[in-house]
């Protein structure tokens, strides 16, 4: 964990959380119309190489108040910032701590909640897996679970898409679409993703292997 410890019930200061002063989608005003050799797209008047995914997808700007040893510090804000849930989504890593999650069987603990699963056998979460070191403060205090989860094993997952913004092209200029941030699948038609702004990158988990009881699995996952 870093450097502050909430109080029960507070917004917990997991690594991907946001934090206190950190500017998140600082530069919107820099968006413009982009043209390329498949149309016209979203892009920032001065895009780099590190504001597209591997994908091809525009992603939000954001700033990052961080200590020496790269760990974010200050009080925990809403929501989770965006570079590091990216980051860590990726790889597979804690979302609390920042280390790896990967469990000794190669499998992955993720505790879900109702509104992330698609159908039975599917889950499409925003939120990385936890370590088994961090897994019970995250039960404990990450107000996304507070009406209830499910602890899963999981096995292989894939990368599913975004949440993001759509933009059009108004004159020379770009606007946002009505209807605010939404999940938009990397398997989208190309205008979609020429016109999205990623905040959040969206995992799908459907090697759901096992259902645990968490305390009990903890329990047995120390001797």
């Amino acid at each position: 964990m870093n450097d502050s410890t909430p109080e029960p019930g507070a917004n917990p200061a997991f690594y991907v959380t946001a934090r206190a002063g950190e500017v998140i989608g600082a530069d919107a005003v820099s968006l413009i119309v982009g043209r390329g050799p498949e149309g016209e797209h979203l892009t920032y008047w001065d895009e780099t190489e590190g504001d597209r995914d591997s994908m091809g997808v525009l992603w939000t700007r954001c700033s990052q108040t961080l200590s020496r040893t790269e760990r974010p510090v200050g009080q925990p804000a809403r929501g989770l910032h965006p570079d590091r849930q990216y980051g860590i989504q990726l790889h597979r890593y804690c979302g609390a701590c920042g280390c790896p999650a990967r469990l000794r069987d190669g499998r992955y603990l993720h505790l879900v909640t109702e509104d992330e699963r698609v159908g039975d056998a599917v889950v499409r979460t925003v939120h990385p897996p936890v370590c088994l070191g961090h897994a019970a403060a995250c039960a404990a205090r990450d107000p996304r679970l507070r009406s209830g989860f499910t602890a899963l094993l999981v096995g292989t997952s894939a990368l599913w898409g975004v949440v993001g913004t759509l933009y059009e092209p108004v004159r020379h200029e770009v606007r946002p679409r009505p209807g605010g941030p939404r999940p938009i699948p990397y398997g989208a038609d190309t205008e979609s993703l020429r016109w999205a702004l990623a905040d959040l990158l969206v995992r799908e988990l459907s090697d759901l292997e096992e259902v645990v009881d968490l305390d009990r699995f903890l329990r047995e996952s120390s001797v």
